[in-house]
């Protein structure tokens, strides 16, 4: 039996016994942690059984059309975490550590199983069900769930496609393979609307997301080598306009030029003492190492971090690995 199949077992034997269930996933929650953690609500909650679904930091209302959105819980300080009801069992859906839960992981339970797809997981849970292989942590989930025994209707698959969409880029990243498009497949056999569930992820930006693309563009820089591009945006220009719900795609801006081959998203924070760093690359040119030379984590290809340093300190250091990955 391999290790994968172990830890699918392991988390269904601790799912199936437990009556008070806790789902999380990260802070500033995407497309895949709340699509994950959305599958599994509908998945375990039943009669005798309490499961609810507490996130560390506020959800972007472009998920808000996904079944059951409205039950999202948050949990943002430790005040908060005291008070919450205790469980058995937390089950963190997306993150790459425990930090990545922020209070929510002071919740009290008795075991937390890591259910996750990154490379750089840490493998911080009791149990760990972390299928590098998965293409999005709702590939876990469902993985999870056929050995729970539980069908995948059609509202469950409305939240597991978010998943294959966002964390293939629509179907654009090298994660793409036959298999994605086979279990892609498996779940519009259940009925759901593809088409207006892309146009919901796709089609719903507000003045404000308007507004911070445009600032993306002005503020976008591109080497002599058009190979590295991206966008450093102040806090100051970010307090013009409003910080967004959700920075969705704004490193795709970068991404999109003719010949790029690495590009990022780097974001003042409000007290101008760290900047929170989005980094994509095509391959052969991997990125998750530079992303983990800074304390963060994700993909070979799709990696974040923040950097704890004034904004120029930062856009140099980031800016200098970047070159060196490019072997300039």
């Amino acid at each position: 039996m391999s290790y994968d199949a172990v830890s699918y077992d392991a988390a269904a034997a601790a799912l199936s016994g437990a009556t008070s269930i806790i789902i999380t996933t990260h802070i500033n929650p995407d497309g895949d942690g709340i699509g994950s953690g959305l599958a599994l609500l509908l998945a375990l909650d039943r009669p005798g059984r309490r499961v609810r679904f507490l996130c560390p930091s506020r959800v972007a209302s472009l998920y808000a059309f996904l079944p059951r959105f409205a039950e999202l819980t948050p949990v943002t300080d430790d005040a908060q975490a005291a008070e919450a009801e205790a469980c058995e069992v937390m089950i963190s859906c997306d993150a790459g550590d425990r930090e990545r839960l922020g209070s929510v992981a002071k919740v009290r339970h008795t075991t937390l199983i890591n259910l996750d797809h990154h490379v750089t997981n840490t493998r911080f849970g009791n149990i760990n069900l972390v299928d590098e292989t998965a293409e999005s942590s709702g590939v876990v989930v469902e993985g999870l769930l056929r050995r729970l025994g539980v069908a995948v209707d059609r509202t469950i698959a409305e939240c597991l496609y978010t998943t294959i969409v966002f964390d293939t880029g629509r179907f654009m990243h090298s994660n793409t393979t036959a298999h994605t498009f086979r279990w892609t497949a498996d779940l519009l056999e259940t009925g759901i609307d593809a088409s207006e569930i892309n146009r919901r992820l796709t089609y719903t930006r507000s003045p404000k997301d308007l507004a911070i693309l445009k600032l993306g563009i002005e503020c976008l820089a591109i080497d002599d080598d058009p190979r590295l591009a991206g966008i450093v945006i102040p806090a100051a220009s970010i307090a013009a306009v409003g910080e967004p719900e959700d920075w969705g795609d704004l490193v795709e801006i970068p991404r999109s030029l003719a010949g790029n081959r690495v590009a990022y998203l780097m974001r003042e924070s409000k007290d101008g003492k760290s900047v929170r760093v989005s980094l994509r690359s095509n391959p052969p040119i991997e990125i998750g190492s530079v992303a983990q030379a800074f304390g963060g984590g994700g993909h070979a290809f799709a990696a974040g971090c923040t950097v704890v340093k004034p904004l120029a300190e930062a856009v140099a250091d980031v800016r200098a690995r970047l070159r060196r990955q490019l072997g300039q």
